[in-house]
């Protein structure tokens, strides 16, 4: 009975220390997140990227979670005002798509936290200056989407495992931020294979199975035997593996969906961001945070960036290569993009 006694009076203490531990962390206050998606939180690459991310969060400390799916962007400016007038303490706009609505909507709730995304520091890239600290709202704060060295990797692989030489990439439009993503997977493949044969096919659209499917049926034809598939659903790398061919997977780990298809996936971790950003604001130190990160790159060196699991067709050789690679990025000994500058990676090269 004494035995028994004291084994409860240690899990009280082990309780009140990990209470007490917790309050350090995040000043014993459980905050609310409201995400806003444009897709759905569980099927596809994009949204559930962003889901995982919440979740791995959510283990390391406490928070509501509400989801905003499938919002057009149209109407994301309303849903942020509708989670803003409820009293959450974060909402994270999860696509550059809402940075605009986002701004729009933050400076008229000063106790809500806005996350916005954007793909490029924008103290210091021209077109960006509007973005500068002391032109948004002082409850702004911006995660960079910024995938680039993962893409690269990714392309280093691709181009290894092609024995066709032949590669392509499937973009959903043309503009500079996504320009970027394909072609940081692009200049991977090159430095692999200088002289590889790449193909570039707009989609028109993050969703359009139809169109997806058709373009991987085409490019199998045309002899392409590895494909990045840079959309937010599964229907590229399923038509991949119909047509027996392989493909490299965005956002998230997808190597479950096909693992003799799949090479492998650029996963985006931004658990990492939403951490720091989550307990500031659960401490009450979001100002100074936001001081030291009000624009936070996902990168190699933060962890925030890392390729999925391997394909079971890619071979050891391969694995060490890409490897051997990522060490001189972490390094800093070469750099996604190269001696072509930034600028000309927001170009759309392939055409």
């Amino acid at each position: 009975m004494k035995q028994r006694r004291k084994k409860l009076v240690w899990l009280g203490v082990l309780i009140m220390v990990g209470l007490f531990a917790f309050s350090g962390v995040a000043g014993a206050k459980e905050i609310s997140v409201a995400a806003i998606m444009y897709g759905p939180a569980h099927e596809g690459t994009w949204d559930p990227a962003a889901y995982e991310a919440l979740m791995k969060v959510q283990k390391q400390m406490p928070f509501t979670l509400h989801l905003n799916e499938n919002t057009a962007v149209q109407d994301a400016e309303k849903a942020m005002r509708d989670w803003a007038a409820k009293g959450v303490d974060v909402v994270w706009a999860h696509s550059d798509i809402y940075t605009d609505q986002l701004l729009k909507v933050a400076p008229h709730f000063k106790k809500v936290h806005f996350v916005a995304e954007i793909t490029l520091d924008p103290r210091t890239y021209e077109g960006y200056a509007q973005y500068a600290p002391d032109k948004t709202s002082e409850n702004v704060i911006f995660n960079g989407d910024t995938p680039y060295e993962a893409h690269y990797l990714a392309g280093y692989a691709a181009a290894l495992m092609s024995k066709s030489q032949k590669i392509a990439m499937l973009q959903p439009f043309e503009s500079p931020n996504i320009n970027r993503f394909i072609n940081s997977f692009l200049f991977g493949a090159q430095a692999a294979k200088p002289n590889i044969d790449a193909n570039l096919v707009i989609i028109g659209d993050f969703v359009a199975p139809a169109e997806t499917r058709d373009a991987v049926k085409t490019l199998a034809q045309q002899g392409v035997d590895a494909i990045f598939v840079m959309l937010d659903d599964n229907s590229g790398i399923l038509e991949s593996a119909a047509q027996g061919i392989s493909c490299v997977a965005p956002y998230k780990d997808k190597h479950e969906i096909a693992p003799k298809t799949v090479i492998t996936s650029t996963c985006y971790g931004a658990h990492v961001m939403l951490k720091g950003e989550f307990e500031a604001v659960a401490n009450g130190t979001f100002a100074q945070y936001r001081a030291k990160h009000y624009f936070r790159p996902m990168s190699l060196k933060e962890n925030s960036l890392s390729l999925g699991k391997w394909g079971t067709h890619v071979p050891e050789s391969v694995k060490e290569a890409v490897a051997k690679v990522e060490a001189k990025l972490r390094s800093g000994e070469i750099t996604w993009y190269g001696d072509r500058g930034i600028d000309a990676a927001s170009q759309m090269i392939v055409k």
